[in-house]
């Protein structure tokens, strides 16, 4: 008679637990990114700021859209119909092409090489850690995701620091955040996965029936498919925020540019840790939506969206009083006078927290391509503001072109919700 064998159930960690671990993980991560910028600004020249904020304006987007949104799609996959190394064969792929495609925006546009490339780099870098990370967070663990994070974001600091100072140049800063990126991709991220995988591991039982829904799913062609309506759109919000530092760097040059990214950094962990409580929320709103557990899945969202709509008031409030004199303690008094523009972008930020919440929402009942369409709607707006409003105000008028975007987004995405059954 064949022994059975029945593995130990898993405990899942509690809601409020995890939400506390992405949040922490988040804000490490936003708050590591801020300071390599302040460190930029203390120990460098504004145009320096201008020049590392414009390899991120150039790297971002490339690399969003190359993400194709894939770790959203393995969260929201709760029956493995795609197994998680067809998931990484794809995103190592579209890394490669993002690089290389940084390349050719560089070449094309004759952008400073060395900064652009090197912080493309570490954005790819990046992007091929995050995909472990889904798998974390698919499997309810950002207690991971968070350490992973944590790692980031000091070696990050660490090494840009330390070569900041010890070469005086920005591309060698940016050389140390890709260094970062990439030991943390190699070290951390992917084995923190490798053992939760193994701990998962099914029975042959269960490896059968999953082989047989594998290939029911089509493979990579069927994979690409899914992911890509997801991917342009979070390409395209990407590329949407950047637009008003492509118009600045036009219009003005890397000083004006590096005055814009400084205050928009100061906003980022609003952004990050909005970004967190969403990425906690998406795996209970696919179970609640699998469940057809209509009622709990919107109490849920009108939840999440009263909470960043308080916050974010608040938020707006402390930077009109306070905004001035932020600037010039962190950055230095030759930042004194942006203190509007960080009032207008923590207005932005509160109304691209909400948009967070309405993107899990909506990832959660896989409305890919109503996001898409959206966002291709938003990214009009943007660029209509950025060449109406950057010319006439500067980066007062870049933080203005970035709020009616936000605006306009946040509409359209709650009219998109509001129409799911």
């Amino acid at each position: 008679m064949t022994a059975i064998r029945h593995r130990a159930p898993v405990t899942r960690p509690s809601f409020a637990g995890n939400v506390g671990w992405a949040v922490f993980g988040n804000a490490a991560y936003a708050l590591s990114q801020w300071l390599v910028l302040v460190i930029v600004a203390r120990l460098g020249t504004p145009s320096m700021v201008g020049e590392y904020a414009l390899g991120l304006a150039v790297g971002a987007p490339v690399v969003l859209l190359a993400n194709l949104s894939l770790r959203t799609v393995l969260v929201t996959d709760p029956h493995s119909e795609h197994p998680f190394r067809r998931y990484l064969r794809v995103r190592l792929a579209a890394m490669a092409v993002a690089l290389a495609t940084i390349g050719v925006v560089v070449v094309l546009f004759d952008l400073p090489p060395a900064v652009v490339l090197l912080v493309g780099a570490a954005k790819a870098f990046d992007g091929a850690g995050d995909i472990y990370l889904g798998l974390l967070q698919r499997h309810h663990d950002q207690r991971s995701v968070a350490l992973a994070q944590l790692a980031n974001g000091g070696l990050t600091i660490a090494f840009t620091a330390a070569l900041l100072v010890g070469t005086s140049s920005v591309a060698w800063a940016a050389a140390g955040s890709a260094g970062a990126s990439l030991i943390v991709w190699l070290m951390v991220c992917a084995p923190l996965a490798g053992r939760l995988h193994h701990h998962h591991h099914p029975d042959p039982v269960e490896r059968t029936l999953r082989r047989h829904t594998h290939r029911a799913a089509g493979g990579v062609a069927a994979l690409l498919w899914t992911a890509l309506p997801l991917g342009v759109a979070s390409g395209v919000t990407s590329l949407t925020a950047n637009v008003p530092r492509y118009a600045l760097q036009h219009e003005s040059g890397a000083a004006d540019l590096g005055a814009f990214a400084a205050a928009g950094y100061l906003v980022l962990t609003g952004t990050v840790l909005c970004s967190a409580v969403a990425q906690t929320l998406l795996p209970r709103l696919t179970e609640l939506h699998a469940a057809d557990a209509a009622a709990r899945f919107r109490a849920l969202v009108r939840q999440s969206l009263i909470g960043v709509g308080g916050v974010g008031a608040i938020a707006v409030w402390a930077a009109w009083l306070f905004g001035s004199t932020v600037l010039t303690t962190v950055y230095g008094p030759e930042y004194a006078g942006h203190g509007p523009t960080l009032t207008v972008l923590t207005l932005a930020t509160a109304l691209g927290a909400a948009c967070f919440m309405l993107d899990a929402a909506l990832s959660a009942v896989r409305r890919f391509a109503g996001q898409l369409a959206v966002n291709a709607g938003v990214l009009a707006v943007a660029v209509a503001a950025a060449l109406v409003l950057v010319p006439r105000y500067g980066v007062a008028g870049a933080a203005w072109a970035t709020a009616v975007a936000a605006a306009v987004h946040c509409g359209l995405k709650w009219e998109v919700l509001r129409r799911v059954r």
